[in-house]
């Protein structure tokens, strides 16, 4: 069994080559963060810059490691699905559904360990990096006091190494053990006949599981309507739009057609041909479209959510310390004569009101140091914040740039033959390659408008909570990251769709049509 793995990993090494790209990043990204965790636990910080430091390390590995698994259990599910006639031929001969469940698995394995030791080796050497930038930011306290006095003098973290290598192969099987079941789950000929055309739209597993997290979602958001106070309101919120993110990507599949119908008009009416045959293979090919498009929704959704929350948290605190009331004048009761200054005599009873002139003393004066220390320290905030979403955002988009080339590369190489068959029938290399540029623009279109829906209602039940009207919403939002993240998942698109689709079509079709997918 060892040397078939071994010897089917060899033989595939283009298609697994991006399982391992993506299992040397997750692993890289949980080495790192496990070591960083481990030095915050053992430096005297406080409680405070303990838990600050520790929720946003969390966030950064709760987002980029949900974005991991979602990519690798995207990119097994397309190795997969490329091999479904295989997998049909090989019960065809005798083969047995826990036989071919073992190699597949082994194959995630084999490729999962060698991404993941790697991955731990360049975790380890770029926590010093990181975490001098985290202290240079602001984002963690320095001082000698401190672990992070001499950042270039950090030892090597057992437990984050475990940790990294750990999860990666873990989420490596797991992601191989639900990609292979659908297969293995039909007969061979159905398997041969499923390999050319889609028979259902959506496996019943993502349907039920969809269900069931569409559920936890609406249960977590009543809920969350009882908490108070601008910080819970953003934070709940943000949780919400994640759960929202994976129910849309669990319900794709089914989403898919109304929003790639939509997604392909520009196609039609710029382009009478390679537009429209673009759209007609995306309403015939639904879950290809799907699993095209869930990078995109995941990259462009969890990047909007984060840049809209932090500039609408950003806002608030900004409003709340302009509310702050002015330093107003302290009055207090006096016993003096009517000669001394600043006094409003009262010659009935003696008694005589003092207003405090005084700007170094008194209660006027430390009210204004209050409120400079309160706007210095919003300030301040701002800054960490800002470092912060900066930590955040880098493994995000890196995550999200392999993941859209990922998985674009693998479905355009798969359809290589259907290229050539094209090819043979008079169709040239031009018109292949704007119909595949028409193809990702439905991909592209269809990941974005989904992503759109879900951040627009995160956005309305945020700004119902901080009781924003839509005018002041519109004007906190940050528009120009927005449309630069947009640019980004179309480039990643256009560039995933035309490199691939480019070198296919350097190939001779006559070879290409006599190769066995």
């Amino acid at each position: 069994m060892l040397s078939l793995v071994l010897g089917s990993v060899r033989t595939r090494r283009w298609q697994y080559l991006g399982v391992l790209v993506v299992t040397l990043m997750t692993s890289a990204l949980l080495t790192t963060l496990g070591a960083l965790l481990r030095l915050v636990d053992r430096a005297h910080l406080g409680q405070s810059a303990v838990k600050s430091a520790a929720s946003l390390l969390g966030l950064v590995g709760g987002t980029s490691g949900l974005t991991a698994l979602l990519l690798v259990g995207n990119t097994l599910a397309l190795v997969v699905q490329q091999r479904r006639r295989e997998i049909g031929a090989t019960r065809a001969i005798g083969a047995t559904p826990a036989q071919i469940r073992w190699q597949l698995v082994g194959e995630a394995v084999a490729v999962a360990v060698p991404g993941a030791v790697a991955g731990a080796a360049v975790g380890t050497v770029a926590v010093a990096p990181v975490l001098g930038r985290l202290v240079r930011d602001g984002v963690l306290p320095a001082g000698p006091a401190t672990a992070f006095a001499l950042p270039e003098s950090v030892p090597v973290s057992v437990p984050g190494v475990a940790l990294g290598v750990l999860s990666t192969v873990l989420l490596a099987v797991l992601a191989a053990v639900v990609a292979v079941r659908a297969p293995l789950r039909m007969s061979p000929v159905a398997a041969l006949r499923e390999a050319v055309v889609e028979r259902r739209t959506m496996p019943a597993g993502r349907a039920v599981a969809a269900v069931v997290l569409t559920v936890l979602t609406w249960a977590a958001w009543d809920g969350y309507g009882h908490r108070g106070g601008p910080r819970a309101a953003v934070n709940g919120s943000m949780a919400l739009c994640l759960l929202a993110l994976l129910s849309a990507w669990l319900f794709l599949p089914l989403l898919v057609r109304p929003v790639a119908a939509l997604s392909a008009l520009p196609g039609c009416l710029l382009s009478r041909c390679t537009g429209r045959l673009a759209a007609a293979n995306s309403a015939s090919a639904g879950r290809r479209v799907a699993a095209l498009a869930g990078p995109v929704l995941i990259a462009a959704g969890l990047s909007a959510m984060l840049w809209c929350g932090h500039a609408v948290s950003r806002s608030v605190d900004a409003h709340r310390v302009a509310a702050r009331p002015a330093a107003q004048p302290a009055v207090t009761p006096s016993h003096a004569s009517t000669g001394d200054t600043g006094i409003s005599g009262n010659s009935g009873t003696g008694t005589a009101t003092r207003i405090d002139t005084g700007t170094g003393t008194g209660k006027e004066a430390g009210t204004s140091k209050a409120a400079a220390g309160t706007g210095r320290e919003a300030g301040a905030r701002a800054d960490r914040d800002a470092a912060g979403m900066r930590v955040l955002m880098a493994p995000l988009i890196l995550f999200s740039g392999t993941g859209i080339v990922n998985t674009l590369l693998l479905a355009t190489r798969q359809r290589r033959q259907e290229f050539a068959v094209l090819r043979l029938t008079g169709s040239t290399g031009g018109q292949l390659l704007r119909m595949l540029s028409w193809e990702s623009v439905v991909v592209v279109l269809t990941g974005l408008l989904t992503a759109g829906a879900v951040v627009a209602l995160f956005l309305a039940g945020l700004s119902r909570r901080l009781a924003l009207t839509p005018a002041e919403l519109v004007v906190v939002l940050p528009w120009g990251t927005l449309a630069r993240i947009v640019a980004g998942c179309a480039l990643l698109g256009l560039l995933g769709v035309l490199v691939p689709g480019g070198l296919a079509l350097r190939v001779r079709p006559v070879r290409v049509a006599r190769e066995r997918g």
